[in-house]
């Protein structure tokens, strides 16, 4: 066989072996497609005494904070605040879908230290796949914890760095 006929017809091959978004698998009826995998949410610790006599917005540190699109968090024993600005991508797989992996979801942060008029920004991602899931500023560690399923709120964990 030619070479250049057998490296055509091993690329269609791999195309149709790589299908996964062809039409014919989004036309299987739902019957046929088992439930999707998905990832187990991650465990957010009860709050503590402390933790539920902190005001909205505020957070001090080893403690974890839910945030919408928006909104700003102040570290309470630091001068530091921290703004969950928006959603920059979700490849996540969708509820009900059948995905060859999780997907991701970045999410920009701003970071100020208003006192020393230092300011940053951060993409942080739901795995450690793209991008890094912790940001370090001002002697603070920010982790991401969670994306909601719409994007909409994240989950901030904020330790000593």
């Amino acid at each position: 066989m030619d070479p250049k006929k057998l490296i055509v017809v091993l690329c269609a091959l791999a195309g149709l072996a790589c299908g996964v978004g062809s039409s014919a698998a989004r036309e299987q009826p739902p019957a046929a497609v088992p439930p999707a995998v998905q990832p187990a949410p991650a465990a957010q610790p009860a709050p503590t005494s402390e933790q539920a006599r902190s005001p909205k917005g505020t957070v001090e540190l080893g403690e974890t904070i839910t945030l919408k699109a928006g909104e700003t968090a102040e570290v309470a024993s630091k001068d530091i605040s921290i703004r969950f600005s928006r959603l920059v991508s979700d490849s996540r797989c969708a509820q009900g879908m059948v995905c060859v992996w999780e997907g991701e979801a970045v999410v920009a942060l701003a970071l100020a230290e208003p006192g020393r008029g230092e300011r940053t920004s951060a993409e942080l991602a739901s795995t450690g796949r793209g991008a890094r899931q912790s940001v370090e500023f001002a002697a603070c560690r920010v982790d991401l914890v969670a994306v909601s399923s719409g994007g909409d709120q994240v989950t901030l964990r904020v330790s000593k760095a």
